[in-house]
């Protein structure tokens, strides 16, 4: 009696199932429409990007050859900033340092990764990114694909676009060592710490110039490092709230 009864509320389930997704496909493909075009975006961002990744791994190949790579313990102590010490604590802090509670001053050194001996791979992150947005423009585009596959891949929009703007924004803070705000930093800092200590890091003219007592090296800068890029945005929402839900997780569209 149990089996017969359940047979019709399953059909009818299935229905509904099937009533829901057919409704959610064309939501799916307004939201496609929609916010198609910010995977284009972001697949031109990632364009202007390779050529300050492939900067970024030259730099890093120049320092891991050189004395200066002997600097990458010295910032690992303190997780990428620099300090200053003040006996002065009212005196403004000058921009882009900020002033500790003890009265020093302190800057996040950004692409302090570069003296690393395994910085972040963001040469194949970009190319894999690249891929994995055309892939999703590729299977929006494909005739006859089932409405449940759709729906998936028009979810996608969201985390691809998501994923390539971090991923930009990642490799904006590594080219940052050469940007003017770190180029004076280092120069307070190379000031500052000379009475303390022999280290000497600076950017001067495009060329990395780094002294510890007898090591001294120089290393130019690539001019690609220093290259604006523009961070690429995606949709406001996600695919699940532009689509229609109702049910409990087993009846999901």
């Amino acid at each position: 009696m149990s089996h017969q009864t359940e047979e019709p509320y399953d059909a009818q389930m299935w229905t509904y199932r099937q009533h829901l997704r057919s409704l959610n496909r064309r939501l799916a493909e307004e939201y496609a429409l929609q916010n198609g075009h910010l995977m284009v975006s972001a697949i031109e961002a990632l364009a202007q990007a390779a050529p300050v990744t492939l900067a970024i791994a030259q730099l890093h190949d120049a320092i891991r050859r050189s004395s200066a790579k002997n600097f990458w313990p010295i910032i690992r102590k303190t997780k990428g900033v620099l300090f200053v010490r003040s006996s002065d604590a009212g005196q403004d802090c000058p921009s882009p340092w900020r002033r500790t509670h003890s009265g020093n001053m302190r800057y996040e050194l950004p692409g302090h990764l570069l003296f690393s001996p395994w910085p972040p791979n963001v040469r194949r992150r970009v190319r894999n990114r690249t891929i994995q947005l055309q892939q999703v423009i590729h299977n929006l585009t494909m005739p006859n694909t089932s409405d449940f596959l759709f729906g998936i891949f028009a979810g996608s929009i969201r985390r691809t676009t998501w994923q390539a703007a971090r991923l930009v924004e990642e490799i904006k803070a590594l080219q940052g060592i050469a940007m003017p705000d770190s180029i004076a930093a280092l120069d307070r800092w190379s000031d500052a710490s000379s009475s303390g200590w022999n280290i000497t890091l600076r950017i001067s003219r495009g060329v990395l110039v780094y002294r510890n007592g007898a090591d001294r090296c120089e290393i130019e800068i690539p001019a690609a490092l220093s290259s604006p890029l523009r961070v690429p945005s995606g949709p406001g929402i996600s695919l699940e709230k532009h689509c229609v839900r109702a049910g409990g997780r087993s009846y999901d569209p």
